[in-house]
């Protein structure tokens, strides 16, 4: 319960969760159906980009500030550049009046029409109050004070049983990984028709790959995994990419993402052997 986001917020690793996310919500809002989000680890919602957090790392410069130094991003990342402009009016074409980043929170809320409803989870007790600080009071989110992996097990299927659940843990525990594939495996038993999607970090390819077919084994669904590596994940004492697990990913969702997944490997690689790929778990039925 020590991980703190605000030292990590806009870093490559976020830009492709939230560009996948908004993605995935998009192809939800394709149909007039009412949907539950829900996010299982949500942090505080929204990141001031010149706190001593964000300062300390800049991780966010190799992140988000690469991608918006690219006047391309703007025709192939449409939804995300919406997003940034929304949080900071005064954002160029070039990237200069980049202030604040969204969490995932503060991006669904955004996409909520009258009849859906988000279900935020956080468990650090002045993350919690931050959280609901930066999200105001909305009568269609609830936030919870509580653990996300005991708050996904407790909530699902949530009502509406149509929507997605976003899960994004720290992994600063040793058994996070195995924690995290028992919840999913669990959750899909009871809500087969719900997205999910599940982040994770990519130190080792190889000890990543093996822990992705633990996961998919027992789904009986259609899976992908999208990945981004922003150099060759061969040394496991750091973050060389990140990646999504998807659960009942949205039809031709994997055609839709990958220009923009080839985008971001070519602004956010840092060496040699960076790489971008979807990949199918689980075909579908």
């Amino acid at each position: 319960m020590n991980y703190r986001h605000a030292f990590h917020a806009g870093n490559f690793g976020d830009v492709l969760k939230h560009v996948v996310l908004l993605d995935l919500v998009a192809a939800l809002h394709r149909k007039a159906a009412p949907l539950h989000l829900l996010d299982s680890h949500a942090g505080i919602g929204l990141y001031d980009l010149a706190s001593a957090e964000a300062q300390r790392g800049g991780e966010y410069r190799l992140g988000v500030g690469a991608v918006l130094s690219d006047p391309a991003a703007r025709r192939i990342l449409p939804d995300y550049l919406a997003a940034l402009r929304a949080l900071n009016p005064e954002l160029d074409d070039t990237g200069a009046g980049l202030r604040r980043y969204p969490g995932s929170p503060w991006l669904l809320q955004r996409s909520l029409r009258t009849e859906d409803r988000l279900t935020l989870c956080e468990l650090h007790p002045e993350d919690v109050q931050t959280l609901k600080h930066n999200l105001g009071r909305d009568p269609r989110v609830s936030i919870h004070h509580r653990d996300g992996f005991e708050a996904l097990r407790a909530l699902t299927p949530p009502m509406p049983r149509r929507g997605l659940a976003l899960i994004d843990p720290a992994f600063e525990d040793e058994n996070e990984f195995a924690t995290l594939t028992r919840t999913v495996q669990a959750m899909h038993r009871r809500w087969a028709t719900g997205l999910l999607a599940i982040w994770y970090p990519i130190k080792d390819q190889r000890e990543t790959d093996r822990w992705k077919r633990e996961l998919a084994a027992p789904i009986a669904a259609a899976t992908i995994a999208v990945e981004l590596t922003v150099r060759p994940a061969r040394e496991s004492r750091q973050m060389n990419g990140s990646g999504l697990i998807i659960v009942n990913p949205p039809w031709q969702f994997d055609d839709a993402l990958r220009p923009r997944l080839d985008f971001l490997k070519t602004r956010l690689a840092r060496e040699a052997g960076a790489g971008a790929r979807i990949e199918t778990l689980v075909k579908a039925a």
